[in-house]
């Protein structure tokens, strides 16, 4: 794995025909679930591949794993 990203880094991941991007709020390194739009979203967070809430620029909220997502570009 390469190195963990820390809170407010920028990272984006591929999302239907294009990327999306966000900041990250919190870093959870165990199971994590939390309730996003009504949805419960579950990431099976650790050492290796920590689990991410991230916060999109519309104040929209996504959870994804470490290998789900890179540093953004910009």
């Amino acid at each position: 794995m390469s190195e963990t990203y820390q809170t407010n880094t920028k990272v984006q991941w591929d999302w239907g025909d294009g990327t999306a991007e966000g900041y990250i709020r919190e870093v959870f390194r165990k199971k994590t679930t939390r309730t996003i739009k009504g949805t419960e979203v579950t990431r099976n967070g650790s050492d290796d591949d920590p689990a991410y809430l991230i916060e999109q620029k519309n104040g929209d909220e996504v959870l994804k794993l470490h290998s789900e997502i890179r540093k953004s570009s910009q």
